[in-house]
């Protein structure tokens, strides 16, 4: 490979490369990068802002041969009609129950689970670790009608009660391994200087540990949060009535098989399903990098 050095006026020295300027090459390639997230960032934003697009128009706009991609006035019909001849609503409240209700509880389960395995060694402590990843392997539709059956005689079948239990029990195995690993990231420097200073292990569990893992917990609060909220096949299973169905399921069940379906009116329920995810993250987001980077870097 061809190698020159050339020095120009002092303003320091142009490197070439097989004849290439270095500094060409390496706009070419920060251009390359651009483009290529460019394509990716359109291909992320553009489904959602084609569904934001299509729950304010009408169906006339909706079913046209050349897409509409800009509107001067958008429509509300379909927000009324969704309000007014639909159970949105109590989807909403059903799905933000369950999937609030199995975030908190798993987060708390999986946060002392995480600290215990952390902190204590125990006969059998590798293989319970191990236990708890190949569980969150198996896959969730495996255990429908186990729950099923369970459920019908425990009469917990189409409760809120029930369908939480079922979202907490498959969001622990991720929750516990995720904790885990944030725990492990503290030093054990932090857990001897509170032991001589007399702090007990809840004290050290609540004050200190906690604390320091927080950005980890957002993130699995995230990752819980979103999974319960948009969970399909075991609510589709286990939720029968309307006053007790999701909001994924009672989406689906608007859906005409006879009738053209309302693309407008599921439009404008999937933005409202996407709010709280939307919200979430929002509120989080200074944690997310910070979570998501703790453990990379040992050391």
């Amino acid at each position: 490979m061809l190698i020159s050095v050339f020095e120009t006026g002092g303003q320091g020295k142009t490197i070439r490369i097989g004849g290439v300027d270095m500094k060409k090459k390496r706009m070419i390639q920060s251009v390359g990068l651009a483009v290529m997230f460019l394509i990716l960032g359109i291909l992320f934003v553009f489904p959602l802002y084609w569904t934001v697009l299509t729950s304010f128009k009408t169906s006339a706009q909706v079913f046209v041969e050349k897409p509409i991609l800009f509107m001067d006035t958008l429509y509300l019909d379909n927000y009324i009609e969704i309000f007014q001849k639909s159970h949105v609503l109590t989807f909403f409240k059903n799905s933000l129950l369950t999937a609030g209700g199995t975030t908190l509880l798993s987060l708390l389960l999986a946060s002392m689970a995480g600290f215990g395995l952390c902190r204590y060694g125990f006969k059998g402590k590798k293989a319970l670790q191990n236990s708890i990843l190949i569980i969150r392997m198996i896959p969730a539709l495996v255990y429908t009608i186990p729950y099923y059956i369970i459920y019908n005689k425990m009469h917990l079948l189409d409760t809120l009660t029930g369908l939480t239990m079922s979202y907490i029990s498959f969001a622990l195995p991720m929750a516990i391994w995720l904790a885990l690993s944030f725990f492990l990231d503290i030093p054990q420097e932090i857990y001897e200087s509170a032991e001589i200073d007399g702090c007990s292990e809840f004290k050290m569990y609540t004050r200190i540990a906690l604390p320091l893992v927080k950005a980890g917990l957002a993130v699995i609060a995230i990752l819980v949060f979103v999974g319960a909220w948009n969970e399909f096949g075991l609510a589709l299973v286990l939720q029968s009535s309307d006053a007790k169905k999701t909001l994924p399921i009672g989406i689906a069940s608007m859906v005409q098989t006879h009738k053209d379906t309302p693309s407008g009116s599921l439009a404008a329920a999937g933005v409202l399903a996407m709010i709280p995810a939307v919200i979430l993250s929002m509120a989080t987001q200074k944690y997310i990098v910070k979570g998501t980077m703790a453990g990379a870097v040992k050391g």
